[in-house]
Protein backbone atom coordinates (compact mmCIF):
# COMPACT_ATOMS: atom_id res chain seq x y z
CA UNK A 1 0.00 0.00 0.00
CA UNK A 2 1.40 3.56 -1.04
CA UNK A 3 2.31 5.60 1.57
CA UNK A 4 1.83 9.45 1.99
CA UNK A 5 4.19 11.74 0.38
CA UNK A 6 3.62 14.33 2.98
CA UNK A 7 2.80 12.83 6.45
CA UNK A 8 0.14 15.50 7.25
CA UNK A 9 -1.20 13.78 10.94
CA UNK A 10 -4.87 13.69 11.78
CA UNK A 11 -6.30 16.88 13.49
CA UNK A 12 -8.89 15.82 15.91
CA UNK A 13 -11.67 18.09 16.59
CA UNK A 14 -14.20 15.49 18.01
CA UNK A 15 -12.53 12.95 20.84
CA UNK A 16 -12.63 9.59 19.44
CA UNK A 17 -15.48 10.87 16.86
CA UNK A 18 -14.59 13.28 14.58
CA UNK A 19 -11.03 14.09 12.61
CA UNK A 20 -9.19 15.93 9.60
CA UNK A 21 -6.95 14.32 7.84
CA UNK A 22 -5.27 14.19 4.18
CA UNK A 23 -3.69 11.38 2.06
CA UNK A 24 -2.20 10.79 -1.44
CA UNK A 25 -4.02 7.36 -1.53
CA UNK A 26 -7.49 6.02 -0.70
CA UNK A 27 -7.13 5.21 2.39
CA UNK A 28 -9.01 1.83 3.88
CA UNK A 29 -11.87 1.42 6.57
CA UNK A 30 -10.42 -0.13 9.83
CA UNK A 31 -12.61 -1.10 12.85
CA UNK A 32 -11.66 2.11 14.65
CA UNK A 33 -12.05 4.46 11.42
CA UNK A 34 -14.10 5.45 8.73
CA UNK A 35 -12.69 7.30 6.04
CA UNK A 36 -15.07 9.73 3.24
CA UNK A 37 -14.13 12.96 0.82
CA UNK A 38 -16.07 14.90 -1.06
CA UNK A 39 -12.74 16.23 -3.14
CA UNK A 40 -14.36 14.90 -5.93
CA UNK A 41 -17.83 15.52 -5.37
CA UNK A 42 -18.18 19.22 -4.68
CA UNK A 43 -15.66 20.81 -6.68
CA UNK A 44 -14.85 24.66 -6.79
CA UNK A 45 -15.51 26.29 -9.96
CA UNK A 46 -12.49 28.77 -10.10
CA UNK A 47 -12.68 31.95 -12.65
CA UNK A 48 -9.09 32.32 -12.97
CA UNK A 49 -6.49 31.44 -10.17
CA UNK A 50 -9.00 31.68 -7.18
CA UNK A 51 -9.16 27.99 -5.31
CA UNK A 52 -12.03 28.50 -2.47
CA UNK A 53 -13.77 28.72 -0.17
CA UNK A 54 -16.71 26.40 -1.58
CA UNK A 55 -20.05 28.12 -1.25
CA UNK A 56 -22.81 27.22 1.10
CA UNK A 57 -24.60 24.62 -1.30
CA UNK A 58 -21.37 22.99 -0.89
CA UNK A 59 -20.99 23.42 2.43
CA UNK A 60 -24.72 21.90 3.11
CA UNK A 61 -23.98 19.01 0.80
CA UNK A 62 -21.26 18.18 3.06
CA UNK A 63 -23.39 18.40 6.40
CA UNK A 64 -25.83 15.67 4.90
CA UNK A 65 -23.25 13.94 3.64
CA UNK A 66 -21.42 13.87 7.36
CA UNK A 67 -24.55 13.89 9.39
CA UNK A 68 -25.27 10.40 7.49
CA UNK A 69 -22.00 9.23 8.41
CA UNK A 70 -22.00 9.64 11.67
CA UNK A 71 -25.77 8.32 12.31
CA UNK A 72 -25.11 4.94 10.56
CA UNK A 73 -25.35 1.64 12.61
CA UNK A 74 -22.49 -0.05 11.25
CA UNK A 75 -20.34 3.09 12.33
CA UNK A 76 -21.40 3.65 15.53
CA UNK A 77 -18.39 3.37 18.03
CA UNK A 78 -16.03 4.58 15.35
CA UNK A 79 -13.95 7.78 14.48
CA UNK A 80 -15.00 9.14 11.39
CA UNK A 81 -12.11 10.87 9.19
CA UNK A 82 -12.68 13.75 6.35
CA UNK A 83 -10.04 13.78 4.59
CA UNK A 84 -8.64 15.56 1.10
CA UNK A 85 -5.32 15.04 -0.94
CA UNK A 86 -2.36 16.63 0.28
CA UNK A 87 -2.07 19.25 -2.05
CA UNK A 88 -2.55 22.65 0.36
CA UNK A 89 -5.27 23.69 -1.66
CA UNK A 90 -7.57 20.90 -1.44
CA UNK A 91 -6.84 20.27 2.02
CA UNK A 92 -7.66 24.17 3.33
CA UNK A 93 -10.96 23.86 1.26
CA UNK A 94 -11.32 20.79 3.20
CA UNK A 95 -10.69 22.14 6.76
CA UNK A 96 -12.46 25.23 5.91
CA UNK A 97 -15.87 23.22 5.06
CA UNK A 98 -15.60 21.59 8.48
CA UNK A 99 -14.91 24.47 10.45
CA UNK A 100 -18.12 26.31 8.95
CA UNK A 101 -19.65 23.04 9.31
CA UNK A 102 -19.04 23.58 13.44
CA UNK A 103 -19.82 26.76 13.35
CA UNK A 104 -22.94 26.36 11.94
CA UNK A 105 -24.39 23.21 12.37
CA UNK A 106 -22.52 22.30 15.88
CA UNK A 107 -22.58 25.70 17.45
CA UNK A 108 -19.31 25.85 18.43
CA UNK A 109 -17.43 29.36 19.47
CA UNK A 110 -15.02 30.46 16.59
CA UNK A 111 -11.99 29.81 19.31
CA UNK A 112 -13.11 26.36 19.56
CA UNK A 113 -12.83 25.80 16.15
CA UNK A 114 -9.92 27.49 15.60
CA UNK A 115 -8.06 25.86 18.21
CA UNK A 116 -6.97 22.27 16.95
CA UNK A 117 -5.98 24.02 13.34
CA UNK A 118 -4.21 26.97 14.72
CA UNK A 119 -0.04 26.93 14.60
CA UNK A 120 -0.61 23.73 12.40
CA UNK A 121 2.31 22.41 10.25
CA UNK A 122 2.02 21.95 7.42
CA UNK A 123 -0.26 25.53 7.35
CA UNK A 124 -3.01 26.00 5.57
CA UNK A 125 -2.93 28.20 2.43
CA UNK A 126 -4.94 31.36 2.09
CA UNK A 127 -7.88 32.16 -0.22
CA UNK A 128 -7.26 34.58 -3.15
CA UNK A 129 -9.71 36.66 -5.32
CA UNK A 130 -10.96 35.84 -8.55
CA UNK A 131 -8.96 38.77 -10.33
CA UNK A 132 -6.60 38.30 -13.04
CA UNK A 133 -3.76 40.37 -11.53
CA UNK A 134 -1.15 39.46 -8.74
CA UNK A 135 -3.05 38.13 -5.59
CA UNK A 136 -2.09 40.97 -2.49
CA UNK A 137 -4.51 40.45 -0.29
CA UNK A 138 -5.31 37.35 1.39
CA UNK A 139 -8.46 35.83 3.12
CA UNK A 140 -7.52 32.85 5.71
CA UNK A 141 -9.64 29.97 7.27
CA UNK A 142 -10.07 32.52 10.45
CA UNK A 143 -11.70 34.98 8.51
CA UNK A 144 -14.47 32.80 6.68
CA UNK A 145 -15.07 30.98 10.58
CA UNK A 146 -15.59 34.35 12.28
CA UNK A 147 -17.71 35.84 8.98
CA UNK A 148 -19.93 32.96 9.06
CA UNK A 149 -19.57 32.79 13.25
CA UNK A 150 -20.79 36.49 12.97
CA UNK A 151 -23.68 36.17 10.38
CA UNK A 152 -24.85 33.10 12.28
CA UNK A 153 -25.43 35.74 15.39
CA UNK A 154 -26.88 38.40 13.35
CA UNK A 155 -29.50 35.75 11.64
CA UNK A 156 -28.34 36.09 8.33
CA UNK A 157 -27.45 32.41 7.29
CA UNK A 158 -29.59 29.29 8.71
CA UNK A 159 -28.29 25.83 7.62
CA UNK A 160 -31.60 23.94 8.87
CA UNK A 161 -33.83 26.52 6.76
CA UNK A 162 -31.41 26.91 3.83
CA UNK A 163 -33.15 26.16 0.40
CA UNK A 164 -30.86 24.59 -1.60
CA UNK A 165 -33.33 23.64 -4.60
CA UNK A 166 -33.47 27.65 -4.99
CA UNK A 167 -29.75 28.45 -4.56
CA UNK A 168 -28.28 26.59 -7.31
CA UNK A 169 -31.29 26.78 -9.83
CA UNK A 170 -30.76 30.79 -9.47
CA UNK A 171 -26.87 31.10 -9.32
CA UNK A 172 -26.98 29.34 -12.72
CA UNK A 173 -26.16 32.04 -15.87
CA UNK A 174 -28.95 30.59 -17.73
CA UNK A 175 -31.36 31.19 -14.67
CA UNK A 176 -30.59 34.48 -13.66
CA UNK A 177 -27.19 34.29 -12.11
CA UNK A 178 -28.06 36.07 -8.70
CA UNK A 179 -27.88 35.19 -5.17
CA UNK A 180 -29.61 36.55 -1.75
CA UNK A 181 -26.64 38.11 -0.09
CA UNK A 182 -29.15 38.95 3.06
CA UNK A 183 -32.40 39.46 3.54
CA UNK A 184 -32.10 42.79 2.54
CA UNK A 185 -29.63 42.15 -0.89
CA UNK A 186 -29.65 40.54 -3.35
CA UNK A 187 -26.60 40.50 -6.06
CA UNK A 188 -26.86 39.65 -9.79
CA UNK A 189 -24.92 39.76 -12.65
CA UNK A 190 -26.85 42.71 -15.03
CA UNK A 191 -29.29 41.40 -17.66
CA UNK A 192 -29.15 42.23 -21.03
CA UNK A 193 -31.66 42.91 -23.84
CA UNK A 194 -31.90 43.14 -27.38
CA UNK A 195 -31.70 46.60 -28.61
CA UNK A 196 -33.72 45.68 -31.88
CA UNK A 197 -36.24 43.36 -30.79
CA UNK A 198 -36.58 44.86 -27.33
CA UNK A 199 -37.55 40.78 -26.39
CA UNK A 200 -36.33 39.71 -22.86
CA UNK A 201 -34.41 36.53 -22.60
CA UNK A 202 -35.11 33.93 -20.24
CA UNK A 203 -32.81 35.18 -17.61
CA UNK A 204 -34.24 38.37 -17.79
CA UNK A 205 -37.65 36.90 -16.99
CA UNK A 206 -36.56 35.20 -14.31
CA UNK A 207 -35.05 37.91 -12.60
CA UNK A 208 -38.23 39.75 -12.85
CA UNK A 209 -40.34 37.12 -11.58
CA UNK A 210 -38.24 36.25 -8.82
CA UNK A 211 -38.13 40.03 -8.05
CA UNK A 212 -42.02 40.55 -7.86
CA UNK A 213 -42.57 37.94 -6.03
CA UNK A 214 -40.18 38.65 -3.22
CA UNK A 215 -40.66 41.95 -2.99
CA UNK A 216 -37.77 43.42 -4.07
CA UNK A 217 -38.63 47.06 -4.64
CA UNK A 218 -35.15 49.21 -5.67
CA UNK A 219 -32.69 48.07 -8.39
CA UNK A 220 -29.16 49.64 -8.53
CA UNK A 221 -27.10 49.45 -11.92
CA UNK A 222 -23.35 50.05 -11.55
CA UNK A 223 -22.27 49.03 -15.38
CA UNK A 224 -23.34 50.89 -18.29
CA UNK A 225 -26.80 50.14 -20.30
CA UNK A 226 -27.26 46.91 -21.55
CA UNK A 227 -31.25 47.17 -20.85
CA UNK A 228 -34.04 49.51 -20.53
CA UNK A 229 -34.97 50.57 -17.08
CA UNK A 230 -38.58 50.30 -17.84
CA UNK A 231 -39.01 46.69 -17.41
CA UNK A 232 -38.53 47.37 -13.63
CA UNK A 233 -40.06 50.82 -13.52
CA UNK A 234 -43.05 49.29 -15.02
CA UNK A 235 -43.45 46.46 -12.22
CA UNK A 236 -43.36 48.92 -9.73
CA UNK A 237 -39.88 48.27 -8.83
CA UNK A 238 -37.94 51.51 -8.51
CA UNK A 239 -34.52 51.75 -10.32
CA UNK A 240 -31.89 54.32 -10.08
CA UNK A 241 -28.20 54.22 -11.55
CA UNK A 242 -24.96 54.84 -9.69
CA UNK A 243 -22.48 54.05 -12.28
CA UNK A 244 -18.79 53.69 -11.76
CA UNK A 245 -16.07 52.11 -13.57
CA UNK A 246 -15.20 48.85 -14.03
CA UNK A 247 -12.68 47.68 -11.51
CA UNK A 248 -12.35 50.89 -9.57
CA UNK A 249 -14.06 51.94 -6.14
CA UNK A 250 -16.95 54.39 -5.84
CA UNK A 251 -16.60 57.42 -3.54
CA UNK A 252 -17.48 57.84 0.24
CA UNK A 253 -20.43 60.15 -1.30
CA UNK A 254 -21.33 57.20 -3.35
CA UNK A 255 -21.52 54.95 -0.43
CA UNK A 256 -23.26 57.53 1.99
CA UNK A 257 -26.19 57.53 -1.33
CA UNK A 258 -26.31 54.01 -1.58
CA UNK A 259 -26.75 53.50 2.16
CA UNK A 260 -29.15 55.82 2.86
CA UNK A 261 -31.28 54.62 -0.27
CA UNK A 262 -30.73 51.28 0.94
CA UNK A 263 -31.96 51.79 4.21
CA UNK A 264 -34.85 54.14 3.03
CA UNK A 265 -36.32 50.86 1.13
CA UNK A 266 -35.14 48.73 4.12
CA UNK A 267 -37.38 50.91 6.43
CA UNK A 268 -40.18 50.12 4.26
CA UNK A 269 -39.82 46.27 4.67
CA UNK A 270 -38.59 46.13 1.12
CA UNK A 271 -35.33 44.27 -0.29
CA UNK A 272 -32.63 45.84 -3.03
CA UNK A 273 -30.89 44.52 -5.89
CA UNK A 274 -27.68 45.52 -7.21
CA UNK A 275 -25.83 44.41 -9.79
CA UNK A 276 -22.86 45.28 -12.17
CA UNK A 277 -21.37 43.86 -15.06
CA UNK A 278 -20.63 39.96 -13.49
CA UNK A 279 -22.11 40.84 -10.45
CA UNK A 280 -19.14 40.87 -7.98
CA UNK A 281 -16.43 43.44 -8.36
CA UNK A 282 -18.26 46.98 -8.11
CA UNK A 283 -21.94 45.48 -6.19
CA UNK A 284 -19.78 43.68 -4.16
CA UNK A 285 -17.99 46.80 -2.54
CA UNK A 286 -21.64 48.71 -2.19
CA UNK A 287 -23.20 45.79 -0.58
CA UNK A 288 -20.01 45.32 1.77
CA UNK A 289 -20.19 48.52 3.12
CA UNK A 290 -23.58 47.72 3.98
CA UNK A 291 -23.05 45.01 5.63
CA UNK A 292 -20.19 46.46 8.00
CA UNK A 293 -22.58 49.23 8.16
CA UNK A 294 -25.28 47.74 9.56
CA UNK A 295 -23.87 44.25 11.34
CA UNK A 296 -20.62 45.55 12.27
CA UNK A 297 -18.01 43.40 10.31
CA UNK A 298 -14.64 43.79 9.59
CA UNK A 299 -13.54 44.00 6.03
CA UNK A 300 -11.78 40.39 6.12
CA UNK A 301 -14.89 38.82 7.62
CA UNK A 302 -17.29 40.77 5.29
CA UNK A 303 -15.15 39.73 2.32
CA UNK A 304 -15.21 36.18 3.39
CA UNK A 305 -19.08 36.11 4.76
CA UNK A 306 -19.71 36.99 0.57
CA UNK A 307 -17.42 35.21 -1.42
CA UNK A 308 -19.11 31.85 1.01
CA UNK A 309 -22.91 33.20 -0.45
CA UNK A 310 -22.07 34.40 -4.25
CA UNK A 311 -18.09 33.17 -5.19
CA UNK A 312 -15.69 35.95 -6.76
CA UNK A 313 -17.26 38.44 -4.89
CA UNK A 314 -14.57 41.89 -4.01
CA UNK A 315 -11.57 41.67 -6.60
CA UNK A 316 -8.21 43.79 -6.77
CA UNK A 317 -7.78 46.77 -5.25
CA UNK A 318 -11.46 46.71 -4.12
CA UNK A 319 -10.21 44.40 -1.10
CA UNK A 320 -7.96 47.30 -0.08
CA UNK A 321 -10.58 50.04 -0.44
CA UNK A 322 -12.60 47.72 1.82
CA UNK A 323 -10.36 47.26 4.40
CA UNK A 324 -9.03 50.88 4.60
CA UNK A 325 -12.33 52.56 5.11
CA UNK A 326 -14.46 49.54 7.22
CA UNK A 327 -14.17 52.01 10.52
CA UNK A 328 -16.02 55.18 8.49
CA UNK A 329 -18.64 52.42 7.56
CA UNK A 330 -18.67 51.17 11.02
CA UNK A 331 -18.64 54.66 12.81
CA UNK A 332 -21.31 55.89 10.07
CA UNK A 333 -23.94 53.87 12.55
CA UNK A 334 -23.35 56.56 14.90
CA UNK A 335 -22.23 59.61 13.87
CA UNK A 336 -24.86 59.85 10.44
CA UNK A 337 -28.32 60.08 9.87
CA UNK A 338 -30.82 60.12 6.96
CA UNK A 339 -31.22 63.22 5.29
CA UNK A 340 -34.93 65.11 4.99
CA UNK A 341 -33.86 66.83 1.87
CA UNK A 342 -34.88 64.39 -1.15
CA UNK A 343 -31.64 63.18 -3.55
CA UNK A 344 -32.56 63.59 -7.50
CA UNK A 345 -29.20 60.86 -7.71
CA UNK A 346 -31.40 58.41 -6.03
CA UNK A 347 -34.34 59.00 -7.46
CA UNK A 348 -35.81 61.01 -4.34
CA UNK A 349 -34.36 58.76 -1.77
CA UNK A 350 -32.74 60.42 1.56
CA UNK A 351 -28.88 59.82 1.50
CA UNK A 352 -26.51 60.04 4.69
CA UNK A 353 -25.59 63.35 6.29
CA UNK A 354 -23.62 64.17 9.24
CA UNK A 355 -25.47 64.15 12.10
CA UNK A 356 -23.93 67.81 13.29
CA UNK A 357 -24.37 69.01 9.58
CA UNK A 358 -28.22 67.94 9.96
CA UNK A 359 -28.53 69.55 13.61
CA UNK A 360 -26.95 73.21 12.23
CA UNK A 361 -29.37 72.60 9.44
CA UNK A 362 -32.28 71.93 11.32
CA UNK A 363 -31.29 75.06 14.20
CA UNK A 364 -30.88 77.01 11.15
CA UNK A 365 -34.08 76.26 9.35
CA UNK A 366 -36.26 76.92 12.65
CA UNK A 367 -34.60 80.04 13.36
CA UNK A 368 -35.54 81.15 9.92
CA UNK A 369 -39.11 79.80 10.08
CA UNK A 370 -39.45 81.80 13.56
CA UNK A 371 -37.70 85.10 11.71
CA UNK A 372 -40.36 84.54 8.96
CA UNK A 373 -43.47 84.20 11.55
CA UNK A 374 -42.06 87.32 12.94
CA UNK A 375 -42.21 89.23 10.15
CA UNK A 376 -45.58 87.92 9.12
CA UNK A 377 -46.87 89.10 13.05
CA UNK A 378 -45.09 92.09 12.35
CA UNK A 379 -46.87 93.09 8.78
CA UNK A 380 -50.50 91.40 10.41
CA UNK A 381 -50.03 94.52 13.30
CA UNK A 382 -49.11 97.04 10.54
CA UNK A 383 -52.29 96.56 9.16
CA UNK A 384 -54.36 96.34 11.48
CA UNK A 385 -52.98 99.70 13.22
CA UNK A 386 -53.71 101.12 9.70
CA UNK A 387 -57.25 100.19 10.08
CA UNK A 388 -59.60 102.01 12.29
CA UNK A 389 -60.05 100.38 15.84
CA UNK A 390 -62.85 100.56 18.49
CA UNK A 391 -62.08 101.79 21.66
CA UNK A 392 -63.09 98.45 23.33
CA UNK A 393 -60.31 96.84 20.93
CA UNK A 394 -57.62 99.56 21.66
CA UNK A 395 -58.02 99.25 25.75
CA UNK A 396 -57.66 95.25 25.01
CA UNK A 397 -54.57 95.41 22.63
CA UNK A 398 -52.72 97.50 25.05
CA UNK A 399 -52.86 95.30 27.93
CA UNK A 400 -50.49 93.08 25.70
CA UNK A 401 -48.50 95.91 23.75
CA UNK A 402 -48.28 98.26 26.66
CA UNK A 403 -45.41 97.86 29.77
CA UNK A 404 -47.73 97.11 32.72
CA UNK A 405 -47.76 99.88 35.16
CA UNK A 406 -46.34 99.16 38.55
CA UNK A 407 -48.17 100.13 41.83
CA UNK A 408 -46.49 102.97 43.63
CA UNK A 409 -46.68 104.53 47.09
CA UNK A 410 -48.53 107.40 47.37
CA UNK A 411 -49.53 110.34 50.16
CA UNK A 412 -51.82 110.16 52.30
CA UNK A 413 -53.30 113.55 50.59
CA UNK A 414 -53.32 111.66 47.78
CA UNK A 415 -55.27 108.95 49.07
CA UNK A 416 -58.03 110.53 50.65
CA UNK A 417 -58.66 112.23 47.15
CA UNK A 418 -58.51 108.66 46.07
CA UNK A 419 -61.09 107.27 48.34
CA UNK A 420 -63.76 110.20 47.94
CA UNK A 421 -63.46 109.32 44.17
CA UNK A 422 -63.68 105.56 43.98
CA UNK A 423 -66.56 104.67 46.35
CA UNK A 424 -66.64 101.42 46.76
CA UNK A 425 -64.56 100.16 49.61
CA UNK A 426 -61.72 98.90 47.93
CA UNK A 427 -59.41 95.89 50.58
CA UNK A 428 -55.98 96.88 49.31
CA UNK A 429 -53.01 94.97 49.69
CA UNK A 430 -54.09 92.31 52.21
CA UNK A 431 -52.58 92.59 55.30
CA UNK A 432 -51.88 90.43 58.62
CA UNK A 433 -53.23 91.44 61.91
CA UNK A 434 -53.59 89.78 65.36
CA UNK A 435 -56.77 88.38 65.99
CA UNK A 436 -57.81 88.51 69.89
CA UNK A 437 -60.56 86.28 71.18
CA UNK A 438 -62.63 89.75 72.46
CA UNK A 439 -62.76 92.90 71.27
CA UNK A 440 -63.20 95.60 73.82
CA UNK A 441 -65.29 98.61 73.09
CA UNK A 442 -62.43 101.21 73.18
CA UNK A 443 -60.04 99.08 70.69
CA UNK A 444 -59.44 100.75 67.47
CA UNK A 445 -60.07 98.76 64.03
CA UNK A 446 -57.80 100.34 61.79
CA UNK A 447 -58.28 99.31 57.67
CA UNK A 448 -55.77 100.75 55.76
CA UNK A 449 -56.25 100.92 52.09
CA UNK A 450 -52.92 103.12 51.50
CA UNK A 451 -49.31 101.99 50.34
CA UNK A 452 -48.05 104.94 52.46
CA UNK A 453 -45.48 103.43 54.76
CA UNK A 454 -45.68 106.68 56.69
CA UNK A 455 -49.20 106.68 57.49
CA UNK A 456 -49.55 103.33 58.57
CA UNK A 457 -47.03 103.77 61.53
CA UNK A 458 -48.39 107.28 62.46
CA UNK A 459 -51.73 104.73 62.88
CA UNK A 460 -49.55 101.75 64.67
CA UNK A 461 -48.15 104.55 67.27
CA UNK A 462 -51.48 106.05 68.32
CA UNK A 463 -53.10 103.14 68.92
CA UNK A 464 -53.30 101.97 72.91
CA UNK A 465 -51.47 98.95 73.86
CA UNK A 466 -53.05 96.10 75.12
CA UNK A 467 -52.53 93.84 78.52
CA UNK A 468 -50.05 91.16 77.70
CA UNK A 469 -51.69 88.17 77.78
CA UNK A 470 -50.68 84.31 77.74
CA UNK A 471 -50.77 84.36 73.82
CA UNK A 472 -48.28 87.34 73.81
CA UNK A 473 -45.93 85.42 75.84
CA UNK A 474 -45.81 82.74 73.50
CA UNK A 475 -45.16 85.22 70.45
CA UNK A 476 -42.09 86.95 72.59
CA UNK A 477 -40.54 83.63 72.96
CA UNK A 478 -40.82 82.82 69.46
CA UNK A 479 -39.28 86.42 68.74
CA UNK A 480 -36.30 86.29 71.01
CA UNK A 481 -35.30 82.36 70.06
CA UNK A 482 -35.43 83.33 66.37
CA UNK A 483 -33.17 86.24 67.02
CA UNK A 484 -30.80 84.74 69.12
CA UNK A 485 -27.97 82.09 67.64
CA UNK A 486 -27.87 80.10 70.58
CA UNK A 487 -30.66 77.85 72.48
CA UNK A 488 -32.87 79.79 74.60
CA UNK A 489 -32.82 78.09 78.53
CA UNK A 490 -35.76 78.38 80.40
CA UNK A 491 -35.96 78.53 84.21
CA UNK A 492 -39.02 78.51 86.10
CA UNK A 493 -38.95 79.63 89.79
CA UNK A 494 -41.57 78.69 92.24
CA UNK A 495 -42.25 78.76 96.46
CA UNK A 496 -43.65 76.90 98.48
CA UNK A 497 -45.82 80.47 99.69
CA UNK A 498 -49.32 81.14 98.69
CA UNK A 499 -48.37 83.86 96.73
CA UNK A 500 -49.25 83.51 92.82
CA UNK A 501 -46.09 85.03 91.55
CA UNK A 502 -44.23 83.51 88.53
CA UNK A 503 -40.73 84.44 87.63
CA UNK A 504 -39.26 83.72 84.09
CA UNK A 505 -35.78 83.87 83.35
CA UNK A 506 -34.93 83.23 79.27
CA UNK A 507 -30.95 83.35 79.22
CA UNK A 508 -29.15 84.23 76.07
CA UNK A 509 -25.65 85.43 76.81
CA UNK A 510 -23.99 83.65 79.95
CA UNK A 511 -21.73 87.17 80.80
CA UNK A 512 -24.83 88.97 82.59
CA UNK A 513 -25.24 88.67 86.04
CA UNK A 514 -28.05 90.13 88.52
CA UNK A 515 -28.78 90.38 92.68
CA UNK A 516 -25.22 89.32 93.50
CA UNK A 517 -25.80 85.78 91.86
CA UNK A 518 -24.08 84.11 88.48
CA UNK A 519 -27.18 83.87 85.82
CA UNK A 520 -27.42 82.96 82.53
CA UNK A 521 -28.03 86.37 80.84
CA UNK A 522 -31.24 88.46 80.26
CA UNK A 523 -34.10 88.28 82.30
CA UNK A 524 -37.29 89.26 81.68
CA UNK A 525 -40.06 89.42 84.16
CA UNK A 526 -43.87 88.79 83.79
CA UNK A 527 -46.42 89.44 86.49
CA UNK A 528 -49.60 88.36 85.98
CA UNK A 529 -51.04 89.84 89.52
CA UNK A 530 -51.27 93.29 90.22
CA UNK A 531 -50.08 92.95 93.20
CA UNK A 532 -46.13 94.22 94.22
CA UNK A 533 -43.32 91.49 93.27
CA UNK A 534 -42.63 89.63 96.69
CA UNK A 535 -39.47 88.08 96.38
CA UNK A 536 -39.24 84.80 98.28
CA UNK A 537 -35.75 83.48 97.63
CA UNK A 538 -32.87 83.84 99.49
CA UNK A 539 -29.61 83.70 99.36
CA UNK A 540 -28.95 80.13 100.91
CA UNK A 541 -31.81 78.78 98.45
CA UNK A 542 -30.81 75.20 97.19
CA UNK A 543 -31.23 74.36 93.65
CA UNK A 544 -32.35 70.91 92.51
CA UNK A 545 -31.95 70.22 88.82
CA UNK A 546 -35.02 67.72 87.57
CA UNK A 547 -34.93 67.06 84.08
CA UNK A 548 -33.68 70.86 82.46
CA UNK A 549 -36.59 72.59 84.45
CA UNK A 550 -34.89 73.98 87.44
CA UNK A 551 -36.97 74.58 90.67
CA UNK A 552 -35.60 77.03 93.66
CA UNK A 553 -37.49 76.63 97.00
CA UNK A 554 -36.81 77.87 99.82
CA UNK A 555 -38.14 78.40 103.84
CA UNK A 556 -39.64 81.79 104.38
Amino acid sequence: MARNKINVPLIEFLKNRVYLGAYDYVPSDTKDLVYFTVEDTLPYNSFHLDFGPLNISNLYRFAVVLHNILNDDSNQGKGVVFYSSTNPQQRTNAACLLCCYMILVQSWSPHQVLQPIAQFDPPFASFRDAGYSNADYEITIQDIVYGMWRAKQRNMVDLTSFNLEEYEQYERVDQGDFNVISKDFIAFASPQQNKKTNTLNQPFKKVLNYFQQNNVQLVVRLNSHLYDAKEFTSRNIQHIDMIFDDGTCPTLEYVQKFIGAAECVINKGGKIAVHCKAGLGRTGCLIGAHLIYTHGFTANECIAYMRMIRPGMVVGPQQHWLYLNQNYFREWRYTMVLDNVPDEFIGGLFSLTSYDEFKQRMKEQKRKTLKEQQQQQLQQLQQSQSQPINSSFAALDSSFTNTPIRRRKISGALASKIQTAVPMISPGQPRKYIEEPEVEDDDIVINNNSDDENIMEGIIRSTPARETTPHSERRILRSISANTQQPIQLTKTTTTTTTRTVSTTLSSSPNNQSNGSPTNGLKINKSRSVKPRINSGTPNSTRVNSGGIRKISGKK
